[in-house]
């Protein structure tokens, strides 16, 4: 990139700092139209009140209840939740991937990702090629971001933390991050709010199979919310027999990873219903699980078996055996790998 002054025009202002998403938006931009944009502001104080002020009003951000109504009201309307951003899970995933990859952008910012010992610092993507190919990440949401940023205005910046939290906006672990740093020592008292506006919004803004929320359930791991934790699983539990879950691809593995996740959370304060919900598959004979004795479905009764102890519910995971063995006495595989299961447990506990 070149140096030249000629570059610079009235808008030029000499080492200005940028904040994260600012600089995320002045690098795919100067890829687009040149690289100008590196080395001045992006648009004037003017310009930006107005980007601000119009995308305030197509997101109803002047507060977060207001943002969530209308993101519920696109939802009911079969409209995408948060227009412009990524959806799908692999996207988020990919996106997540790449704004952790990158390094500080070549002027210091003031938000950003997470670093490896949880703090808050400038994620920016490698270089304006790779911003370029992939878009931003939140489309048109991360200029208002953006716009936040570049009049220092931390209270629209912690809305639209709290607002990307709650509808599930990548990358997950930036928001989380960069309200826990906003909130400051008031940060218990917006998780609280947080979690009171996930309760009230929840089955209105997640509904049909897109129903997780991965930034929230990051939320609900990081803080070890139990009660918030269960109330979220108990909402997406699979149909009786848990065979046929309602999450996002349909399949058996997206039930198991989001219970795997939660659970141990959930746990804290729910322990017995959590037990309940884990052992709920094997109270249907006609179910899949029970109906064949197949070696796939004996290692998932043995993997239930096995969180059911390391839930401390091992009187539980004993008394079902029991009946397990009394139902199906031609099964000595099965049998064997329950026995087995236990047998681990007061191996490890010796």
């Amino acid at each position: 990139m070149s140096k030249n002054n000629d570059f610079h025009d009235e808008n030029f202002i000499e080492e200005r700092p940028h904040g994260t998403m600012e600089s995320l938006l002045a690098a795919t931009m100067s890829y687009r139209f040149g690289y100008r944009f590196l080395q001045q502001d992006l648009l004037t104080d003017p310009q930006w009140e107005t980007v601000r002020d119009i995308l305030e009003r197509y997101f109803g951000m002047k507060d977060v209840t207001t943002a969530l109504r209308y993101a519920a009201e696109r939802v009911h309307d079969g409209l995408q939740r948060n227009p412009g951003v990524h959806v799908s899970a692999r996207c988020r995933q990919d996106l997540d991937s790449m704004l952790c990859a990158g390094g500080d952008d070549h002027r210091k910012g003031t938000g950003g990702g997470v670093a490896g010992d949880g703090k808050v610092e400038n994620t920016v993507p490698p270089s304006p090629g790779e911003i370029a190919r992939h878009g931003l990440p939140g489309g048109v949401f991360d200029v208002l971001e953006a716009a936040y940023e570049h009049f220092d205005d931390n209270e629209g910046l912690l809305r639209i933390a709290v607002y990307a939290i709650v509808s599930d906006i990548v990358p997950a672990h930036r928001y989380l991050a960069m309200a826990k740093d906003l909130a400051g020592d008031e940060w218990p008292q917006t998780r609280d709010y947080i979690v009171e506006l996930f309760e009230e919004f929840d089955n209105k803004v997640f509904i049909g199979r897109d129903n997780r929320n991965v930034s929230y359930e990051q939320l609900l791991v990081q803080e070890q919310l139990g009660d918030a934790a269960w109330n979220y699983l108990r909402r997406r539990k699979p149909p009786v027999g848990g065979c046929e879950p309602i999450l996002m691809s349909d399949s058996v593995e997206d039930w198991d990873s989001l219970f795997s996740t939660l659970a141990p959370v959930a746990a804290l304060s729910q322990r017995d219903a959590v037990v309940s919900m884990l052992m709920h598959p094997l109270q249907d004979a006609d179910g899949d699980l029970l109906h064949e004795d197949t070696e796939k479905n004996r290692a998932k009764i043995q993997r239930i078996f096995r969180q059911c102890i390391r839930f401390g519910a091992r009187d539980r995971a004993v008394q079902e055996r029991e009946r397990l063995r009394m139902m199906y006495p031609r099964r000595p595989q099965l049998q064997m790998m329950l026995d087995n299961a236990l047998e681990e447990h007061d191996d490890d506990a010796s």
